[in-house]
């Protein structure tokens, strides 16, 4: 009872108080880090009025992004659907809350830099030449929201299902196959979104 008790009062809480509760389950010191580093990279990047630090801090943040939004649903998941179902929630309940602010640091660091070398207002950039760069900042931006509204509440969705005493495996396991779907899709996107960044630095 205590337990479903504690699930329903996280659920019901605002979204503050979801954020210091998720941060207290990855570990505060790993949650800030996860936000702090990346963007202390790029403000460094800026402040030193450096375009190849600038280039290379978002090539890796996007590498980074890129790699574990494919790896997660492609590799992660389908591991966990494989496990018991104690060991798969006890799984999801460590790594969801590290995994959250893992990606939103370095997704939000590579829409930063990517505006910062796309844009003449910090004079770092390579600024908006063509139609490729505009659709590579629109759609980079569009797939960070994308990855908030959706990825991220789906994997929260199986978090808090975890701290049921009994998890719903069906639900879960309906979770995981939306968490697929969403997967393909946001590859294919990333893909997209790679050869408009090529094109564009190819000048085609």
């Amino acid at each position: 009872m205590a337990v479903t008790n504690e699930r329903r009062r996280i659920t019901e809480q605002g979204l503050a108080d979801r954020i210091r509760h998720l941060a207290d389950a990855a570990n505060p010191a790993f949650a800030a880090g996860c936000l702090l580093v990346p963007l202390a990279v790029l403000a460094v990047s800026v402040l030193a009025s450096s375009t190849t630090l600038l280039f290379y801090t978002h090539v890796a943040a996007g590498a980074v992004w890129f790699g574990f939004a494919l790896i997660f649903p492609a590799i992660i998941g389908p591991t966990l659907g494989g496990l018991s179902e104690e060991a798969s929630a006890a799984v999801t309940g460590t790594l969801v809350p590290k995994a959250v602010f893992f990606l939103v640091g370095f997704s939000f660091t590579t829409v930063l830099s990517g505006t910062a070398l796309l844009t003449d207002g910090l004079g770092l950039g390579y600024g908006f030449s063509g139609t490729w760069s505009s659709a590579a900042l629109g759609v980079g931006w569009g797939l960070f929201a994308f990855g908030l509204a959706v990825p991220h509440r789906l994997q929260l969705s199986a978090y808090y299902e975890t701290q049921s005493p009994n998890p719903d495996a069906a639900r879960l396991e309906s979770i995981e196959k939306k968490n697929l779907v969403v997967g393909l899709f946001e590859a294919a996107v990333m893909l997209g979104l790679i050869a408009m960044m090529t094109g564009f630095r190819l000048g085609v």
